[in-house]
């Protein structure tokens, strides 16, 4: 089975997004799978610096920080479910943070090996309004040029029984 990180970008704790979170882990479980979550909004990580330290001394980023964390459950992981509710159009700022940090991480195991890694990812996404199409553009990033599986998404509050669907059909 699977081994899964979960990146959850929502800052309320039980909000939303964290029942479509839960509902997914439960789905997920319920076939074999391990999951692990981590609830940004708790975790100390500051934005990419663009100061490209990274780039010269073997991918260790400046900051010293969460991220780290974040970095060894990435490693870890076949599966990453990119969880946020949709803020201005896309992800979170805990989610976008997070994200843009794994910049250190592809130069300490080289973009080319970062994506043979052939990571899998889910995106789980509540919003009012239903306009996900900039959010999607955005994940897509991951399933594209990076050549990851994309097992689905999960988009809108109260899809509880869609999310523990997407869970259980990880394997």
């Amino acid at each position: 089975m699977k081994k899964i990180l979960i990146l959850n970008g929502s800052p309320h704790k039980n909000g939303s997004t964290a029942s479509l979170v839960k509902a997914f882990t439960e789905g997920a479980e319920s076939t074999g799978n391990e999951v692990s979550e981590l609830y940004l909004q708790s975790m100390n990580i500051g934005g990419c610096l663009a100061c490209e330290a990274c780039s010269r001394n073997g991918g260790q980023c400046v900051q010293k920080d969460d991220m780290e964390k974040v970095n060894e459950a990435y490693l870890w992981a076949d599966v990453i479910v990119f969880a946020s509710p949709m803020y201005w159009g896309t992800v979170s700022g805990q989610l976008k943070v997070c994200i843009d940090r794994l910049y250190a991480l592809q130069n300490r195991i080289g973009y080319a090996d970062m994506s043979k890694q052939y990571k899998e990812t889910a995106f789980i996404m509540t919003a009012r309004g239903g306009y996900y199409k900039q959010a999607l553009d955005f994940y897509h990033i991951f399933t594209d040029v990076m050549g990851w599986k994309n097992w689905g998404t999960v988009l809108g509050k109260g899809k509880e029984d869609e999310a523990r669907k997407l869970g259980a059909s990880i394997h």
